[in-house]
Parts: structure tokens; sequence; C-alpha cells
């Protein structure tokens, strides 16, 4: 472990993405560097990085919806500088911005072990969410439509409502990255589900996926298997959901950390969870 020398936390900026994904690969997370440069242009003024005597140590990054609330996430730290209260200073810094910009709530997907910091620092618990992992099976496709230009105002609206904010900028730039992964099923009524999906360093990431029935979660879910088959594939179930641990698990995958949903603020805006099969992942939402 190194000694604690002069630290000093700045903005992160295009040219650290390779700092930052030397901590993530030690940390064996699963982000691309296209998911550090999201964070860049989403929020350029609430990512950081705490540099030790010049060397890149540590990160954070925010994502605010419509100030309604916002993520904290992305607490990287080397391994080589953990015990001096470098995540610890990230995280704050990363509160700071976010309140500081009138975002009335901040969220984070907790650790068991993180929990017990984010606690102390005025955060709740909201839901429990469960990572899944597993190798896409071959099933049948149900043949579900991707996800077109046409689509995606209406998908971007109903998605508001299921998630209490507006994230139309990260689904359209999660669509406009690879759009393969993306699917919709219409109902009567409109809009029943959808699903999208990115690349990862070390998986497929299934997510955000969204249902209004099971019968429809599961077709979503085999569509998206279909197009990986016989790859890796992760998923975040959100367990307010009876339907999302149950589908992942019939379709092979093992369970493999526990994560608490948590909030700091009034949370106005919980959303409608008990429609979110997957989440966009831990460092969105």
């Amino acid at each position: 472990m190194k000694e604690a020398g002069d630290l000093a936390i700045r903005l992160m900026a295009a040219p650290d993405i390779s700092a930052g994904m030397r901590l993530r690969e030690l940390a064996g997370w699963n982000q691309t560097e296209e998911d550090w440069r999201r964070f860049l242009e989403f929020e350029p003024d609430g990512c950081f990085v705490a540099l030790q005597n010049g060397r890149v140590c540590g990160t954070a990054a925010t994502l605010a919806y419509e100030r309604r609330f916002g993520w904290v996430s992305m607490v990287l730290v080397d391994p080589d500088y953990r015990r001096l209260g470098i995540g610890t200073r990230l995280l704050e810094r990363g509160i700071e911005y976010l309140e500081g910009s009138g975002v009335e709530t901040v969220k984070l997907d907790a650790t068991p072990m993180g929990r017990t910091v984010y606690t102390q620092r005025g955060f709740v618990d909201e839901y429990e969410i469960e990572r899944w992992e597993g190798i896409a099976p071959s099933c049948e496709s149900p043949g579900l439509k991707q996800i077109s230009a046409q689509d995606l105002a209406g998908v971007c609206e109903h998605d508001r409502r299921i998630f209490g904010a507006d994230r139309s900028r990260l689904l359209r730039s999660l669509w406009e990255e690879n759009p393969r992964y993306s699917a919709v099923v219409y109902a009567a009524g409109g809009i029943a589900g959808y699903v999208f999906g990115r690349a990862g360093t070390k998986a497929h990431y299934l997510g955000p996926w969204i249902a209004e029935h099971a019968d429809v979660a599961e077709e979503l879910l085999r569509e998206f298997l279909n197009r990986v088959a016989g790859e890796k594939v992760f998923v975040d179930a959100c367990l307010v959901n009876p339907a999302a641990r149950d589908l992942v698990e019939a379709a092979g995958f093992e369970f493999q950390r526990p994560l608490t949903r948590m909030y700091r603020g009034p949370n106005n805006y919980p959303g409608r969870p008990q429609r979110v099969c997957g989440i966009a992942g831990p460092e969105l939402g």
C-alpha cells in the first residue's frame, strides 16, 4: 500500500479514459471506453479523477436525470491506494456536484460492503437488485421488432413514466451505439415492453429491460439472448419485479452478487420499478 501523499481531485477529461480503463480492469468491471466517453459527454463537469503524486489513482462519475435525481458511480480506487479515504472524497465530490446542480435526490447502487458507508452519509434503501450472468442459450426467437428511429420517441416517453425521469439521451445513445440489442413489443394499448443493451469488456449487458407483463418480459429476454447466443451476458435483475429473477434463472443464468439501490433526499420520482426487469446498469440507473 502506498503512503498518503498530496491528493488532488480534478475534472476527468478524455485523456484520462485510459487510466479509468486501467482501474476498471483492476476491479474486474465490465465498462468500455465508450461508457467513459458517455459520462464525459453527458456530465463534463461531474466526472472526476483523483491524483496522488501526479498519478491517477481514483475515479468517480455522475449522471443527472432532469434534476429529479442523479447517480454517483464509477467510484474506483487503485488497490495500492485504498484505505486512504480517496474513495470517500470522490463520492463526496460527486454528491456535491449533483446537489450543487439542483438535483433533488442522489442515488446509487451499493454492494453490501459499500452500503454501510452510504448509510452513514444519509442514504436509505429503495429496493434490491441482483447481478446474474450466463451464456446466452440458443432459443427460438419470437421475432420481435428491433427498435427503429420512429419507435424511439414513443419508447422514451413510455420509459419516463417507468424510470421516473427523462433518460432519452441515454436510451438514444445506447440505441445509436448498437441498435441490434434493442427490441420493442406493442400491444393494443401501446408499448408493452422494450429492451436495450450494450457491449462490455467481459460480457454483453442486458438492460434496461422493461415489461408490462411477465409474458412480454419473457419474449424480450428470449429475443435478446437469441441475438447473442453462445456469448456471456450480464443482467442486473430488479427484485421488485417478481418475474425478473425467475426468468433469468430459468434461462440458465447464475447469481453473482446482490446490490441495494439507495437514495439520499426526498425520492419524489420513484417511477414504477414493478415494471423493471433489468436496470440500465449500476452506474446508469
